[in-house]
């Protein structure tokens, strides 16, 4: 009688460590869950056409600038190592040259640098990219903000 209820002590102890082991993670099933790098999903996000907002879009040292209100901006191959892009309507390749690569600049998903020398900072949603820079060394030079949507 007292074996018993060792016994059945022992089968509890055992069905409760079996319940508790069978909530872990399972090796082998093949659902390894592998992250996704931020940086990667930020650059295939810019990847796609974008279109000058509207004619108040885009401004230079907070003034509005309504020549550029025709560029297109047309990221490729954006992954985490950066990627291409090309413009058309752009009024000054001092500005925005018709073509070019990007980077992220020290793996910040919200900085650029763009194969100009030029750092952008990046405010970036599935419908809309806001890009901020400084130029210098021309007639350009300034703070310039972009306003796009994707096309």
């Amino acid at each position: 009688m007292k074996y018993l209820k060792y016994l059945k002590l022992y089968l509890f102890t055992l069905v409760i460590v079996l319940f508790i082991s069978s909530c872990g993670e399972q090796e082998g099933d093949g659902d390894t869950v592998v992250p996704v790098d931020p940086l990667d999903t930020q650059g295939n996000l810019l990847n796609g056409s974008w279109i000058v907002k509207d004619a108040n879009s885009v401004t230079k040292d907070g003034a509005i600038v309504d020549v550029f209100t025709t560029m297109t901006l047309t990221i490729s191959g954006g992954t985490k190592s950066g990627g291409n892009y090309s413009t058309s309507g752009s009024d000054s390749n001092e500005i925005w040259a018709n073509s070019g690569t990007w980077e992220f600049q020290n793996n910040d998903k919200n900085k650029i640098l763009r194969s100009d020398g030029v750092s952008v900072s990046i405010s970036l949603t599935e419908t809309t990219l806001r890009t901020s820079f400084t130029t210098s060394g021309g007639l350009k030079d300034g703070n310039w903000v972009f306003d796009f949507i994707k096309q």
